[in-house]
């Protein structure tokens, strides 16, 4: 999920790396303005590097064409958009799962289900669904910082070439994700109702009847046949974050493509034909994680393998291995500061949802297909965080096996140039795709409600004009600030990022507490959300360009 979420984050997560600086990592690698200014920057002028003269004397220049252009090459927009559109694919796979069983389950009522205090069946069951839905993709984003944390081990070894780190990184991270698998799944056994009830807050009154106990078994069991997966699922995530980390975006595709087929044929014969309610969405939905995790795993283990057999390598621990203590350690110091980002944005988005059930069923059901829309067009943001922490690397890491203080010195402003200039294409292509995601969304808004439910009402209020520009305003500034936190992962500037999300949470749940009086206030709170972000985060951007250039 991204943001889900992803975290991109919403894509929200190993070890240790070698003798690397973090503040090396903060202080000399940049990040470049937001698109409105980098558009007016040519690529020959975002550049300048250095070049050795025969006599080993380093010489500066502002602007070398060959170099230009090896830099065009080296991080091409062909490359760039194959790899964030392919990302894009492969992070629909949630979403898109949980859009077909919102809409299979809003469209066909369960077989020998009858009508409760003058509700639909179909309705019943998609109330049902919001609940369950977010406590299974609540347990799994929390995970979510392994494959975060994963990511940005890996991406640096990759650049490095340091095959051990990749194996150690890899095989702890499946290691400590298989025990968060296992805790998620015996929660959602042992207090799965009480937690499904949590969630639906005060949602479940309607036309002054409390229907939360014909709710929560079915909410219930949508979470304990999904959670049930959930070892596998998380260790899946690892998996796919490997394959992005070392820009493998075919797999992951693979693994996507076999899930969606599985989960619409499942939906399809399970809810629609069958009439299996929400139980049968629930199995279609882990049957297809189930395929999608195996695919992962198995072509893991295979980039592992090659990295045992590499020269200089002597680690023989197991394909899915528990870190050591120090090793630990160091998981907590990188890792620590992500959870708590993943954790301050999956507080916001529950929070407005359990605002939004105290408006009542009706809201609380519309605000679980917004919900759903939003964090479809997420996924488009979040490529681009995944674009920034897997590229920057390579560009923050220039081999060079000479030593000496001017040559390092010359690397290092060669690194912040070639930074600059991947973040600059990275910004220019979020800005389009934040056009693309503004009209769609409200396209989606105005005319796709019917898709996703039948009931008039609820059409009603997904076409709300201000909730629809809210919507839109929201889905607009979503790539630039994925692409802005991803730089500031990539360079592990991650006290700030603790900072600014310890801020941004307090305001907003400030907001929803003390400033919303209806539903559209809730959706008012999101679009805060956003836009403090990018507002801090274009700050920090900014002040870490000018600094950059004063070198």
């Amino acid at each position: 999920m991204a943001e889900s979420g992803v975290l991109t984050v919403d894509t929200i997560p190993l070890n240790r790396t070698q003798e690397v600086s973090v503040d090396e990592f903060t202080t000399n690698s940049t990040c470049e303005v937001p698109s409105h200014e980098v558009t007016a920057i040519s690529d020959a002028a975002a550049v300048s590097i250095s070049v050795s003269e025969p006599s080993d004397q380093v010489v500066v220049a502002d602007v070398d064409e060959e170099s230009v252009e090896n830099l065009r090459k080296k991080f091409s927009y062909k490359e760039l958009v194959l790899f964030i559109s392919t990302t894009v694919i492969i992070w629909l796979s949630e979403p898109l799962l949980s859009l077909v069983d919102t809409t299979i389950v809003g469209k066909f009522s369960p077989a020998a289900t009858s009508i409760i205090a003058g509700v639909a069946p179909e309705t019943l069951q998609l109330a049902a669904l919001g609940p369950a839905a977010m406590l299974c993709d609540n347990a799994a984003y929390l995970t979510y910082f392994l494959a975060i944390a994963t990511t940005n081990q890996l991406a640096v070894a990759s650049a490095k070439n340091d095959d051990a780190l990749q194996v150690k990184t890899t095989s702890d991270a499946l290691g400590v994700a298989c025990i968060m698998g296992v805790m998620i799944t015996l929660t959602i056994f042992l207090r799965g109702d009480a937690l499904c009830k949590y969630f639906l807050g005060g949602g479940a009154i309607f036309n002054g009847v409390d229907i939360t106990s014909t709710i929560i078994p079915l909410s219930w069991l949508y979470a304990k046949i999904r959670g049930f997966m959930a070892p596998l699922t998380i260790m899946g995530w690892i998996a796919q974050a490997v394959c992005l980390a070392t820009r493998d975006t075919r797999t992951p595709a693979i693994a996507v493509l076999a899930a969606s087929i599985i989960n619409v044929f499942g939906d399809l014969l399970l809810v629609a034909k069958f009439r299996m309610g929400i139980g049968g969405a629930a199995i279609a939905t882990a049957a297809a994680s189930f395929v999608s995790s195996i695919i992962l795993m198995a072509e893991c283990k295979k980039k592992v393998e090659r990295w045992k057999a590499s020269e200089g390598v002597e680690d023989n621990r197991p394909f899915i291995s528990i870190p050591d203590a120090a090793s630990f350690i160091s998981l907590a110091k990188l890792a620590g500061p992500i959870f708590f980002v993943i954790l301050g944005k999956m507080v916001c988005y529950s929070a407005m949802t359990l605002k939004a059930s105290s408006f009542g069923m009706m809201s609380m059901t519309t605000q679980n297909i917004m919900l759903r829309v939003f964090f479809f067009f997420c996924i488009f943001g979040d490529s681009f965080s995944m674009a920034a922490q897997s590229f920057l690397p390579s560009a923050m890491f220039e081999k060079d096996n000479e030593e000496s203080d001017e040559k390092e010195i010359s690397k290092k402003k060669m690194n912040n140039k070639a930074s600059r200039f991947l973040l600059k294409r990275i910004f220019l292509l979020a800005s389009s795709m934040a056009v693309i995601n503004t009209n769609t969304s409200r396209f989606v808004m105005k005319r796709g409600g019917s898709f996703f439910t039948n009931d008039g009402a609820i059409l009603s209020l997904l076409r709300n004009r201000n909730r629809v520009a809210l919507m839109m305003g929201s889905c607009f500034l979503h790539p630039f600030i994925m692409a802005m936190e991803g730089s500031i992962l990539a360079t592990r500037d991650l006290g700030f990022l603790v900072s600014a999300y310890g801020f941004t949470m307090a305001t907003m749940l400030s907001i929803l507490k003390f400033s919303t009086s209806t539903f559209t206030g809730v959706w008012q709170a999101l679009f805060a959300f956003q836009a403090i972000r990018f507002t801090i985060f274009g700050g920090r951007v900014l002040s870490k360009t000018r600094a950059s250039k004063a070198e």
